[in-house]
């Protein structure tokens, strides 16, 4: 009996060693959790379509925005609503979702605004998105339409849907200038890239019916010229370098 009672002692002493040792396992995991399973590591940002204007500069001005956030270690932290909300202050962002995948990663999905043109002024260079709104960045210019004159941006949508009905016109033009808030000039290049400055009434649609209708017939914006005066149809003015002919 005193066999029995020693063995079933020993085996009580050893089933609570065992269990101690775990515990203290369990614990040490428990704490390696909660210090290191939701720490972030830096966020992967994607974009849903080509940036077309100056991508290092939007990288930038995203990267300045991101890392006061990045303070909070864990991702549980992190208040992503207001990161959202101070993403889309950003000029150039059209939509943004951001996103916990855990344990520890954070997404930012970025929808950049569609850039249709360049408001060019003595300060710089200015996005045109697609609803005609100047975006408030001044950027590196690359290449795209070029929109000069006060206020040409407010009636630069209604000029580009008539240019798409001339599709030979509208890929050649470089520039477009909003004169005296009342008409429009187009700058194209020649073959030697010589500017042609083209001048349109107030009614200009007509006056690009008829430059399509010059450059399908007689090939005139490749010719040794540097302006077109369509402003009275009845009298068209051409300057070659140097003289006017009709």
């Amino acid at each position: 009996m005193q066999k029995f009672f020693l063995k079933v002692r020993f085996f009580c002493l050893t089933f609570f060693a065992f269990m101690s040792v775990v515990l203290m396992i369990l614990l040490f995991r428990q704490k390696l959790v909660s210090d290191d399973a939701f720490k972030m590591t830096y966020p992967e940002v994607v974009f849903e379509n080509k940036i077309l204007f100056d991508r290092d500069l939007a990288i930038s001005s995203l990267r300045d925005l991101i890392v006061p956030f990045l303070e909070q270690d864990k991702l549980l932290d992190l208040d992503i609503v207001a990161l959202s909300n101070e993403i889309m202050v950003l000029p150039w962002v059209e939509n943004v979702s951001v996103i916990r995948d855990f344990p520890n990663v954070l997404k930012i999905i970025i929808k950049p605004k569609e850039v249709i043109a360049y408001k060019a002024n003595e300060n710089g260079y200015y996005p045109i998105d697609k609803n005609g709104k100047v975006l408030n960045m001044s950027v590196e210019y690359q290449n795209g339409l070029l929109v000069f004159g006060e206020e040409a941006e407010e009636n630069l949508l209604t000029l580009l849907e008539y240019l798409k009905n001339y599709p030979n016109i509208m890929k050649n033009v470089v520039g477009v200038q909003f004169v005296n808030k009342l008409r429009w000039n187009l700058l194209f290049f020649n073959m030697d890239e010589s500017g042609i400055l083209v001048k349109l009434d107030n009614d200009f649609e007509e006056g690009l019916s008829k430059l399509a209708e010059l450059e399908f017939l007689q090939g005139i914006l490749s010719k040794n010229i540097s302006e077109i005066d369509l402003r009275d149809l009845d009298k068209i003015l051409v300057k070659q370098r140097g003289n006017y002919g009709i």
